[in-house]
């Protein structure tokens, strides 16, 4: 749920929320194919990073797949700036970046430090002697 609110209320870069960043694309996904290459890679890296992050906080209850996708997600996110403007430096991150990366790695963890619950099942089986027979002396 912290990724979902972190997605759509915080701002990542400057005092823009990510969703304030991808919806102008998926609004008309057809202005997301004008400009140049690096705008068009920009563009596509930001709608892929918002729909995994989204997935990611509406499977909140499953801290495992909550981790893997906002991991990923970020991920591409982070490291798809740097391949596309390789020398243009850090980009300017506002709170909402760094609070994803901590929400994963945090969701991630929790579904390793629980691990695998060890069922101790007890089960009881009653078995009744068949009567015995009558003795003949």
């Amino acid at each position: 749920m912290a990724i979902l609110v972190t997605v759509f209320l915080l701002p990542i870069s400057g005092s823009q929320t990510l969703y304030g960043k991808a919806e102008p694309l998926l609004a008309n996904t057809s202005s997301m194919q004008t400009g140049s290459n690096t705008t068009i890679a920009s563009n596509y890296v930001t709608v892929i990073a918002f729909i995994l992050l989204v997935i990611a906080g509406l499977v909140g209850v499953f801290p495992l797949g909550t981790g893997v996708l906002g991991v990923v997600g970020m991920a591409i996110l982070t490291v798809g700036q740097y391949l596309i403007h390789p020398g243009s430096g850090q980009p300017a991150y506002a709170v909402a970046f760094y609070a994803l990366w901590v929400e994963s790695i945090v969701a991630l963890g929790a579904s390793f430090w629980h691990g695998k619950k060890k069922l101790d099942v007890v089960v009881q089986v009653q078995q009744s002697a068949p009567p015995s027979a009558p003795s003949t002396s």
